[in-house]
Formats: C-alpha cells, structure tokens, sequence
C-alpha cells in the first residue's frame, strides 16, 4: 500500500504544486527574446528562484510518480509489462533532463555567473531547449504507459486510452512546426503542431491528476 500511495501522491501533489507554482513565477511572454526573458528572471530573481524550485519539485514529483508507477506494472505474467519498462525508462530520463535544465535557470539568477563570464541569454536558450526535449521524452513515457494500463487493465482502461492520446498529442506536436494560431503569420502547419502540443500539454496535466488519484483510491482498497 504504502508503495502505491507514495506514487500516487507524487502524481497528484507534484501537478497540484505546478499549478500554483504557475501563479508565483515572473511574467515571460513566448515571444520575448531570449536576452529579454532571462533579464525579466534576474530583475525578479527571488521570485525566479522561488518558482523555479517550486516547479523543478513538480515536475520531478510527477515525472518520478509516473515511472514509478509503469515500474509496478512490470513483471513476466502481465500484459504490456515491456511497454510499461520502456514509459518507465523514458519518464526517469525525462527527469534527469529536467533536473539538468532547472540547475542551469537556476545558476543565472547567481550574479557571480555574469562575473565570471557566462553568457545569460544562451545559457537561458540551452535550458529551454533541453525544456522542450523533455517533452518529447515524456509524451514517449504517457503513451507507452497508456496502452500498458489498456493491455494490462490497470486502474481503468479509459484512463490508459487517454493518457495514450495525451502523449500522442504531445509527440505529434514535437514533430510538428509549432507556433500561435493566432498570429497571422502562423503557418497551418504551424498551427496545428501548436494546437496538438497545447492539447498534448493540457492532458497531461489532467491525466497525471487522475491517474495520481486513481493510483490512491487503489492503495487504499488493497
């Protein structure tokens, strides 16, 4: 029991605290450049490095939980148990990068970086790349686990579908030319790499929620 509810708290606490982390962190438009975006984080660089821990907690909290999660689900007699191996080993690493690309935000809100020599704005680029190469990691790992929670009938089989299409959402969207679908100079094909990755996003948080949630309700049935 104590395994499981450990991971579904992890599910359902680490969204829950991204969400209010969304509400702590400094304002950065998409469209800013990236000297522009970096130098909004050091003016406001308390609350930079506030939200930025906050959500490093949440994402790890999350991303751990849900390999945890696809962890349990492996073993010789259970159906999908490689494909829950395989989301287990793309959500570990989907952390590590996160952990990674958190330490090096995190570094520039220290003024001896720039003393030093350090180049905010392309430190600040490398991060978010290594931001977005996350999710493509993590869409991997909720479309494996989603179609093992279907072949394995594990907490419930329209959740694994979901959480199937939440990832391929995400996945479609990293492949895909993403920009605004509001802008005029968004191309369709833009667009719609920008609609699937949004839709990708916004399911992941749910699905993570109710799969944390349904992962307690279990723990506490057992």
């Amino acid at each position: 029991m104590g395994s499981k509810m450990l991971t579904g708290s992890m599910l359902l606490g680490g969204m829950l605290l991204g969400i209010i982390m969304v509400f702590v962190e400094p304002s950065v438009s998409d469209t800013d450049s990236f000297a522009i975006a970096v130098q909004k984080l050091i003016d406001n660089s308390t609350q930079a490095r506030l939200s930025g821990v906050g959500f490093t907690i949440a994402i790890l909290g999350a991303l751990i939980g849900l390999g945890y999660l696809a962890r349990s689900m492996q073993g010789e007699q259970k159906p999908g148990s490689d494909l829950a191996g395989l989301a287990s080993v793309f959500a570990f690493l989907a952390a590590a990068v996160v952990t990674v690309s958190a330490g090096i935000q995190l570094s520039l809100m220290d003024a001896s970086y720039t003393d030093r020599g350090g180049d905010v704005a392309n430190a600040y680029a490398i991060s978010e790349g290594l931001g977005q190469s996350m999710f493509g990691l993590l869409g991997a790992a909720m479309f494996l686990l989603g179609i093992a929670i279907v072949r394995q009938k594990n907490l419930n089989q329209i959740v694994g579908g979901l959480t199937a299409l939440s990832g391929a959402f995400f996945l479609f969207g990293m492949l895909m030319p993403s920009g605004d679908p509001g802008l005029a100079e968004t191309s369709t094909a833009e667009a719609i790499g920008g609609i699937s990755w949004f839709i990708g996003f916004l399911s992941w948080i749910i699905m993570t929620m109710v799969l944390g949630g349904l992962t307690i309700k279990q723990a506490r049935s057992s």
